[in-house]
């Protein structure tokens, strides 16, 4: 087997372990969701112990995609800067032929 395919199927893996991991998380927010309710201690902790895993699962799966996984951001977006040397021609200057 080569190497770009065990690198694969590795990747593959991770990545099935992290969509595993995320069903566990839901199963253990399902089961304390009624004790946290009682105890506003218990729901920080569990608040932050789940940032974190989310934060460490993100990293992974950033890694295994290589690709970073960033949120949407809304707002308007800037105009592209492009060099004039592959920009298209504007009329406003005119270029030389050779």
């Amino acid at each position: 087997m080569s190497l770009l395919v065990k690198e694969w199927e590795a990747r593959i893996e991770l990545l099935r372990s992290i969509a595993n991991s995320q069903r566990a998380i839901a199963r253990i927010l399902d089961s304390v969701a009624d004790v946290s309710g009682h105890s506003p201690g218990m729901a920080k902790s569990i608040r932050e112990n789940i940032r974190s895993l989310t934060a460490m699962q993100l990293t992974m799966a950033e890694s295994a995609v290589g690709v970073k996984l960033r949120r949407p951001k809304c707002g308007r977006p800037a105009r592209p800067w492009l060099h004039e040397a592959v920009s298209a021609p504007s009329g406003r200057h005119k270029h030389r032929q050779k």
